[in-house]
């Protein structure tokens, strides 16, 4: 029996706070990341931009950028210093969004977005490193669930603070103090954050390593990024385009879509991410293939949930099936990325993350948020007003593309 001495004690207590800074990171992150999208309306109105151009900066030049960078800089993650890694991109980051209140055209904010792609593609991959090597495969979902928190409580500030200083102080004022807050975030990880020991391979079995090849031929890891990238697809288009539909559809402005929109695509997806921590984690005991059974039938409810908020006019019944669908589609972050993390070699940890980031993001996101701006535009003439309605709709339709992937997963790890 291992002995619970003071010593192992307080290391698994650092282990959890480095978790909790890591999670304040992931929570800058998505509100340099997610702050442009309470910002759309003012955006088009003062630097004269379509839905499509809009489209095209929020998602691939945003998503596709994060996505392809990551993969790169997860090889310096994991062959060198990961906290100095994590440091040096908090405050790139953090200066390019700033960099963004100077915009004067597309091409401005096109380049501020792009920097802080590069920025915050380091962050994910060495982060979900450095927390695996801190916890045990037991603990592993739940801290990765709390390190994803950041993306809720990141969105949901981003959204409702966003919108707040929009209605106050402009669009630009709002990026230049989003941005600034990159300093004490930084400070706070070179100073506190220790680079832990990297966890060494054991057992017998091949483990996937730090290539494309080796991560593809693996099913359960190959319908786990195609499963992802698919959900991302709806979800980057709902997250993008869920504020500007608001304010189209219901006549709300930033303040007040941050503040009912952000609470529902932020607070709910907090309880998400933590179920599909913990209800996740609970579920593998039973094995592998109850845990993906589940995620897939979570993905089908959230689908039809987010097919009968876009056909209702009431904005209270929009609100609460819009919560529905996001609080059941986060249940994917930590089953996805802790599976990832634990069947792979942990040489290749950043790398991993890396490749599934960018199918997430750069094949998801990216395409979602591009595609819906785009059919927005190209349906404008047939159906008006609702031709952002129109597009969400028919992405809201690739839940169920998901679903599948992710009943294959459990149908492979069930045989492993």
């Amino acid at each position: 029996m291992t002995i619970d001495t003071p010593a192992r004690a307080h290391s698994r207590l650092y282990g959890w706070y480095v978790v909790g800074v890591l999670m304040l990171c992931q929570t800058l992150a998505a509100m340099d990341s997610k702050v442009l999208f309470i910002l759309v309306e003012s955006l088009k109105r003062d630097l004269l931009l379509s839905d499509t151009q809009i489209g095209l900066i929020t998602g691939p030049a945003f998503s596709l950028t994060y996505a392809v960078s990551a993969i790169p800089i997860s090889k310096l993650s994991d062959r060198g210093v990961r906290v100095h890694v994590i440091g040096g991109a908090i405050a790139f980051w953090s200066a390019l969004t700033a960099v963004g209140g100077f915009a004067l055209g597309m091409k401005t904010l096109l380049i501020s977005r792009i920097g802080v792609a590069v920025g915050e593609a380091a962050l994910t991959p060495a982060a979900h490193s450095i927390i695996a090597d801190y916890t045990d495969k037991g603990s592993r979902p739940k801290a990765i669930a709390i390190y994803s928190l950041g993306l809720a409580i990141g969105t949901f500030l981003a959204l409702s603070l966003g919108g707040y200083l929009n209605d106050q102080l402009g669009w630009r004022m709002t990026l230049f103090m989003v941005g600034g807050t990159g300093v004490v975030m930084c400070a706070l990880v070179l100073t506190t954050v220790r680079e832990p020991v990297r966890e060494q391979a054991s057992g017998t079995r091949e483990l996937p390593k730090g290539n494309f090849r080796s991560l593809l031929a693996n099913k359960p890891i190959r319908n786990l990024m195609i499963g992802g990238a698919v959900l991302g697809i709806s979800s980057g288009a709902l997250g993008s385009w869920g504020p500007a539909y608001v304010m189209r559809t219901f006549g709300l402005n930033a303040t007040e879509t941050g503040a009912s929109f952000g609470a529902i695509a932020g607070g709910v997806a907090i309880l998400g991410i933590l179920g599909g921590g913990f209800i996740g984690g609970w579920l593998a005991k039973r094995g592998p293939r109850s845990s993906y059974n589940v995620l897939a039938i979570a993905f089908v409810i959230a689908m039809i949930a987010q097919i009968g908020s876009l056909l209702t006019s009431n904005y209270p019944l929009f609100i609460v099936l819009t919560g529905i669908s996001i609080f059941l589609v986060a249940f994917y972050l930590a089953p996805t990325y802790s599976t990832i993390q634990s069947a792979v070699d942990p040489s290749a940890r950043s790398f991993a993350a890396a490749v599934t980031m960018f199918a997430i993001s750069g094949v998801g996101m990216a395409s979602g948020a591009f595609v819906c701006g785009l059919f927005s535009d190209l349906f404008q003439p047939y159906y008006g007003a609702d031709s952002l309605k129109v597009a969400l709709l028919i992405l809201s339709l690739f839940k169920l593309w998901g679903a599948v992937h992710y009943l294959l997963v459990g149908h492979h790890l069930a045989k492993v």
